[in-house]
């Protein structure tokens, strides 16, 4: 009989070491998928500053209400992330209405904005935050449970986004420069096509979005004369920004004399698309790429 108890009392004290041992496990969670992560480093540390394709380059006519809409299907498609977006934004597992569709896709665009990058057990982030008053860099760590270290806070950058032209450049058409201002669908402008040469074309796409009233433009003048105001985002005809050139590059087969950030006081920016391979067009003489070519 003694060796019955003890045999019960062992089995007792291996049943509970068990359950001491799961219920450890149980406590640091369930490990979290990639889009849970990110939300947590977003809760912790705030929403990444970011280009909305929304709204830059520019705003477009169907609005984000539309794209919110036409994007759900896809968004729902991805199970592991619309699980995670559905959660954070509280809503229900079945039919959205529209308005919740929107809540879904400004969070899907926000993840698409934060990139974590895997370290060891858990995952690194380094990215830009806009406070009430400024913009912050935050870096630090972010767990597989979801526990979130911030390492650092420093001054930031804000997003240096594609917002176009300046209400006074003139674009080049086969009847003379027209504003940018002017420009239609249809209006017949000089494009460079794939061969390089200059070609007439139909516009085929025209926008225009408001520039904050902190928006600088970078003034950029060559050898030639030639000279243009233009956001910082804006991509020339080899890809690069305007806000990464300098003094002493090579533009447009001229170099580079002046390069500086001036304020912007024109009130909206704009930009043209015309129909072709390349998005090419000449502003003030320069050819440049169009931020609405895909």
């Amino acid at each position: 009989m003694r060796r019955v108890f003890e045999m019960k009392s062992l089995i007792v004290a291996v049943l509970l070491t068990a359950a001491a041992c799961g219920s450890a496990g149980s406590s640091a969670g369930t490990p979290l998928t990639v889009p849970e992560m990110k939300f947590a480093v977003m809760d912790s540390a705030g929403k990444p500053s970011y280009c909305d394709p929304d709204f830059y380059p520019i705003a477009r006519l169907d609005g984000e209400q539309s794209n919110a809409i036409s994007m759900y299907a896809q968004i729902k498609a991805d199970a592991v992330t619309y699980a995670a977006i559905i959660a954070h934004e509280h809503l229900p597992v079945g039919d959205l209405t529209d308005e919740q569709k929107l809540a879904v896709y400004r969070a899907w665009k926000l993840l698409r904005a934060m990139t974590l990058t895997a370290s060891g057990s858990g995952y690194t982030f380094d990215y830009t935050v806009a406070g009430a008053a400024d913009f912050q860099q935050v870096t630090g760590t972010v767990r597989s449970d979801g526990v979130v270290q911030i390492s650092s806070r420093s001054p930031g950058r804000r997003p240096q986004c594609p917002i176009c032209l300046a209400a006074s450049t003139l674009i080049a058409t086969p009847n003379g420069s027209v504003r940018v201002t002017d420009v239609r669908i249809g209006t017949i402008v000089w494009t460079k096509a794939a061969d390089g040469l200059r070609v007439a074309a139909p516009v085929v796409e025209v926008g225009s979005m408001e520039a904050p009233a902190t928006h600088r433009m970078v003034n950029l003048a060559l050898a030639d004369g030639r000279e243009l105001l233009v956001s910082p985002g804006h991509r020339t005809a080899d890809r690069r920004q305007a806000g990464d050139l300098r003094v002493g590059d090579q533009l447009d087969g001229s170099t580079i004399t002046k390069w500086e950030l001036v304020p912007y006081a024109g009130g909206r920016t704009y930009d043209l698309l015309p129909a072709g391979a390349t998005g090419f067009y000449w502003a003030n003489g320069i050819v440049l790429s169009s931020t609405l070519h895909t």
